[in-house]
């Protein structure tokens, strides 16, 4: 169950059924059950369709660019100076974020005791 080369489908099905590690021609072993045989094959093809569906869906991902940050165009050619200058003003804006709040829930609980 922790094999990092267990496709996705395979790792489903063995939480609920138990089946070998390894299919039977990974083993050597021909005789097993014609079921047994069908069922190998079947969590095989469909491991193989899952992984090219995936294949395809990441290439059109990519072409379209939804894998990209909105920001990738512009962060890409930041200098570590622009980095820098970045990271404070976002640092300055949370200060400022978390002051307001701070001063508005005093507010209220001073609306409320009124």
């Amino acid at each position: 169950m922790n094999d990092s080369l267990m496709d996705p489908l395979e790792w489903t099905v063995r939480r609920t059924i138990s089946i070998p590690k390894k299919y039977y021609w990974e083993t050597g072993n021909y005789d097993v059950s014609i079921r047994t045989k069908a069922w190998h094959r079947s969590v095989q093809s469909l491991g193989m369709t899952l992984r090219g569906a995936e294949k395809v869906g990441g290439f059109f991902v990519s072409l379209l660019g939804l894998n990209a940050s909105r920001y990738d165009d512009v962060t890409a050619y930041m200098t570590d100076e622009e980095w820098k200058e970045a990271r404070e003003n976002a640092r300055k804006d949370k200060e400022k974020r978390q002051a307001y709040l701070e001063e508005k829930e005093k507010q209220k609980s001073k609306s409320n005791v009124v």
